[in-house]
């Protein structure tokens, strides 16, 4: 029988904790304790023990600041990995921007030959950073991680990378949406849009959401700026891609396509478009029987087991 994950990393961690001991026991180089204060704070990290990885990259940031006072080199996938690792795990949205922002001054320095480097987690790192600061207000602190993921990603042509492109544009859209700059940020969706069009007509999207997303914040910017023909335009794709994701029953939550039905039949009414908006909202009124019937008969076949 093959072991457990858990189990897997409660072997990883005795093989952490052993090395570290030995270290400190026999001596060692600086170089070999960061390795293994990095090793043991993912292992710890991976397990959820946060309080016990945090205080081991607290450890590890001490040793770098040593290190570097001493005049020795730090290789900057070590330098990047510890800080961001350290500002995933703080609860401070300002302490997790600062050590983002300290990791980014070395992002540039990650080449093939450096530790701890794979392109596609280098990638993933980059967007969750992004995401991180994005969704706590701080889109100032994205810039270097944006330019970073644009090094990696434009003229990548497997589907992979075209995805991810799709990802970065809407990142960049929301982090100029969110500094004010709502024309750059309409220029990055429409990027986003037609890569997202791209990859769906050759069946090669990995997320629908990602195209949908890009639609109704383009969408919501135009409606905004009074430019109503092309909000229409955009949500009205927006809800074709949300009723084929439903049909294909990979739609997790209906409430959002129901509203997005009540939202165009508002804006149609708003101009006196009444046929249109009568047309929404009775789709929203299918959806929401649908949904009710759904609801009665998993509540029935409930009470029957």
């Amino acid at each position: 029988m093959m072991p457990s994950f858990d189990e897997h990393l409660e072997a990883v961690l005795r093989d952490c904790n052993d090395r570290i001991n030995q270290l400190e026991e026999s001596g060692f180089s600086d170089e070999e304790m960061l390795d293994a204060l990095i090793n043991r704070g993912s292992a710890l990290s991976m397990m959820e023990y946060y309080t016990s990885a945090l205080a081991d990259y607290n450890d590890a940031v001490d040793l770098i600041i040593q290190m570097e006072k001493n005049g020795k080199p730090v290789d900057p996938g070590s330098f990047v990995r510890v800080f961001v690792s350290r500002g995933e795990l703080n609860a401070d949205p300002s302490q997790m921007a600062e050590d983002y922002a300290v990791a980014s001054t070395r992002l540039a320095e990650i080449k093939d030959d450096t530790k701890y480097y794979d392109r596609k987690k280098m990638i993933r790192m980059c967007m969750d950073c992004c995401e991180d600061l994005v969704d706590n207000g701080l889109s100032g602190g994205t810039a270097p991680y944006i330019d970073r993921l644009y090094e990696m990603l434009v003229g990548r042509d497997d589907n992979w990378s075209k995805n991810r492109y799709l990802e970065l544009m809407n990142l960049s859209a929301q982090s100029m949406f969110d500094l004010g700059m709502e024309d750059e940020a309409m220029e990055y969706l429409s990027e986003a849009i037609a890569t997202g069009y791209t990859l769906f007509q050759k069946n090669l999207l990995d997320d629908y959401m990602s195209l949908v997303f890009a639609l109704v914040v383009r969408g919501d910017i135009e409606q905004r700026k009074g430019l109503l023909e092309q909000y229409f335009i955009d949500r009205k794709a927006a809800i074709s891609l949300l009723e084929e994701l439903l049909s294909m029953n990979k739609l997790d939550d209906i409430s959002v396509l129901v509203r997005m039905h009540q939202d165009i039949a508002s804006s149609y009414m708003t101009v006196n478009m009444v046929k249109e908006a009568e047309e929404h909202l009775m789709r929203e009124v299918i959806l929401n029987m649908d949904g009710a019937e759904e609801y009665i008969r998993e509540y029935v076949n409930r009470d029957k087991k």
